[in-house]
C-alpha cells in the first residue's frame, strides 16, 4: 500500500469514528437532578470512589452490548451512574454514563452521556 492509500484510509477511518459519534445527539438543557448527579459521579469516578459519598453513588461498569453509544478504545470502559429523581422517576431509569480513559494516576473522563429511559437511548453531555 504506497502513502496515498494509507492516507486515503486513515482519513475514511477518522470519517466513519466521526459519523460514529455523531449519532448520540446533545442533550441540550436537562434539569438540575441530572447535572447534580453528572457531577458527583465524574467526582466519584475520578478521585477515591471508597468514600462513603461515591459508595452511595453506586457507580458500575456499562458493557455497551447494544453499541447505542461510540466504542470505547483501548484502555477506556464505560462507568455508569443513577441519576435520580428525588419524587417522580423509578429507580434506575435515569443514568449517566461516562467513557472512561484509566490514566497513570487517575482515571480521564473522555465523553459523558446521559439516558431517560435506562439505556434505550443516549444524548452527549
Amino acid at each position: 500500500m504506497n502513502t496515498t492509500h494509507k492516507i486515503a484510509a486513515l482519513a475514511a477511518l477518522l470519517l466513519a469514528s466521526t459519523l460514529v459519534q455523531a449519532k448520540v445527539p446533545v442533550c441540550g438543557k436537562l434539569p438540575t437532578f441530572v447535572r447534580e448527579a453528572e457531577r458527583n459521579l465524574a467526582y466519584c469516578i475520578t478521585t477515591d470512589p471508597a468514600s462513603a459519598d461515591c459508595r452511595a453513588a453506586n457507580v458500575e461498569g456499562f458493557a455497551n452490548n447494544e453499541g447505542r453509544l461510540p466504542t470505547a478504545g483501548r484502555g477506556q470502559a464505560y462507568r455508569a451512574g443513577r441519576a435520580q429523581h428525588p419524587q417522580a422517576d423509578p429507580p434506575g431509569r435515569n443514568r449517566v454514563v461516562f467513557l472512561v480513559t484509566e490514566g497513570d494516576r487517575k482515571p480521564i473522563i473522555e465523553s459523558r452521556y446521559f439516558t431517560s429511559d435506562h439505556y434505550a437511548t443516549f444524548c452527549s453531555l
